[in-house]
């Protein structure tokens, strides 16, 4: 890329993924695992608990990325213009979506 050179939006979402893969693949993980418990004993309780414990989950997962990330490795994606915020929203925007989308289709198959 040459100086002046705009970053693509492609680039930036797999910038954005290539920061948050810890998180998308932990995230994946319990996805599957309430998708499984919910399928198997549905209860629309079940639905609520999932949430928070996703929550709850994603919030301990955040603290260990951010306790265990290296200082200069962040300043390799502020120095193509993208912002930790921003990263971190877009990953856990996309988190939430296929928990949602995930829990959506359990409840209308039940």
């Amino acid at each position: 890329m040459r100086k002046g050179d705009v970053i693509s939006i492609w680039d930036k979402a797999r910038l954005t993924l290539s920061y948050g893969k810890v998180l998308l693949v932990c995230g994946a993980l319990f996805n599957v695992v309430c998708a499984y418990f919910l399928a198997s004993f549905f209860f629309y309780a079940g639905v609520l608990e999932s949430l928070i414990l996703k929550a709850l989950f994603t919030v301990f997962v955040l603290y260990l990325m951010r306790q265990f990330e290296h200082r200069d490795a962040v300043f390799f994606y502020i120095n193509l213009g993208l912002t930790r915020k921003g990263m971190m929203t877009a990953v856990l925007a996309l988190d939430f979506l296929v928990w949602a989308l995930l829990m959506t289709i359990i409840i209308i198959a039940q």
